[in-house]
């Protein structure tokens, strides 16, 4: 089968089946930006977002090399099996250190102990994830997510509404009970699976060297995971320190709405493609890898014209409406940056998928790295500048320059391609 034809037909499987959860996460944030006001949306959102760049730390280089060597491993029952057992031995080793730091900082045993819980059942939630997929499960995956967007969201309606625990407290039992039935739901499905594949007389394969394996090339990735949630989490934190929690909450709202939208509808792009991807590197069908990315980076740039032109039609009306934000140009075009920020960090994630093929996580971490401390140095630089723009054009910034960082050694090659082609003319 065609690279491009097995992507879409994968890609439309988890695009069918996300629909649903990304409606009901889209309609469940102005719900709780209503419940709990724009400064508590806000709060929750600071914390959550700190608990998921945690997560990156101890799950992503896991993640990352699952799906990278899962396809070349003798026994991938076993594989999944070992790779399981390190990311649940690794969130144990942090559990109590998180639990300290984050006591230490909250000064809230009891909020410290529900951000560890959260932590624990992500990252192991994570791992097993990535195994689905690697197997070409889609449609599994997209139902443990809808399982969980439904569990979280209908618990944390149930806990606001009727519990007298406080809104932070509802909000991550509510996260805790949605990732615990979607983590439940992927093992049941993983066992089935690998009991029908496998093959009479198979015998476990012993992964001595799994953890060095996974380290060494997931390591750089993990912490590339933590400089990539916070180019999108370190504009909030400047907002909220130089505007307040009422402008912080207000640009929160819109980016979660904007930016996860999007995400929702882009994420299967990677999800269904990275499998395919590994699979074909393997086999040594480089120039078909190329095509395949030049083609997708491509409609991402289609999208975003489409996008560009709905929301300026009629899209950030109806935004703010949905948000009760003031319909001002400030936050019109805050929300366009918001959309521009989001498609270039998406086209640049696929564009540095060759890059881990071929193993080159520190490189990716050395660009993103440089795209992070641009973002800040711009924030230091223009902090006397009272506008609230300047944070999501930091966003904005990041991303571009990590594209850029990215693509330059693929510039250079069609410009190399270029010259001799006119030498040759």
């Amino acid at each position: 089968m065609d690279l491009f034809l097995k992507f879409r037909k994968d890609y439309f499987n988890y695009f069918l089946s996300i629909i649903l959860p990304a409606l009901i996460s889209g309609i469940s944030i102005p719900v709780f930006k209503h419940l709990l006001g724009a400064t508590g949306y806000g709060n929750f959102s600071i914390w959550f977002n700190a608990v998921l760049i945690l997560t990156s730390i101890l799950s992503g280089w896991i993640t990352q090399s699952i799906i990278l060597f899962y396809p070349s491993s003798a026994n991938q029952r076993s594989f999944s099996k070992e790779a399981l057992i390190l990311s649940g031995r690794t969130q144990l080793v942090f559990f109590i250190p998180t639990l300290l730091v984050a006591w230490n900082i909250g000064h809230n045993f009891i909020l410290a102990l529900l951000c560890s819980l959260v932590l624990l059942v992500t990252s192991i939630q994570f791992s097993i994830l990535p195994i689905i997929q690697s197997s070409f499960l889609s449609k599994k995956i997209i139902l443990s997510e809808l399982i969980r967007v439904v569990i979280y969201i209908t618990f944390a309606i149930l806990f606001l509404k009727f519990s007298p625990l406080t809104y932070l407290y509802s909000l991550f039992i509510s996260v805790i009970a949605g990732y615990s039935f979607s983590l439940f739901y992927l093992i049941k499905q993983a066992r089935i699976f690998f009991k029908k594949k496998e093959l009479p007389g198979t015998k476990d394969i012993g992964q001595k060297h799994l953890f060095n394996k996974f380290f060494n090339y997931g390591a750089p990735l993990s912490l590339w995971f933590v400089f990539s949630y916070l180019l999108s989490y370190v504009d909030k934190v400047f907002m909220l320190k130089h505007f307040g929690g009422e402008a912080q909450g207000n640009y929160q709202a819109i980016f979660d709405l904007l930016s996860k939208s999007i995400i929702l509808v882009i994420s299967p792009i990677v999800t269904s493609l990275f499998p395919i991807l590994t699979s074909t590197y393997v086999k040594g069908d480089n120039s078909e890898i190329r095509r395949l990315l030049k083609k997708i980076i491509l409609y991402e740039i289609g999208g975003f014209l489409i996008v560009t032109i709905l929301y300026w039609s009629f899209g950030a009306s109806l935004l703010f409406r949905l948000l009760k934000t003031p319909n001002t140009s400030t936050f019109r075009l805050m929300g366009f940056i918001v959309i521009a920020g989001t498609f270039t960090w998406q086209i640049a994630v696929l564009v540095q998928k060759r890059f881990e093929l071929k193993l080159r996580s520190l490189y990716l971490l050395m660009m993103v790295t440089i795209a992070f401390a641009s973002q800040i140095i711009f924030y230091i630089a223009f902090k006397n500048y009272n506008n609230q723009l300047l944070y999501p054009l930091g966003f904005l910034l990041s991303a571009v320059i990590y594209l850029f960082l990215i693509s330059v050694s693929e510039l250079i090659v069609i410009l190399k391609s270029l010259k001799l082609r006119s030498i040759k003319g």
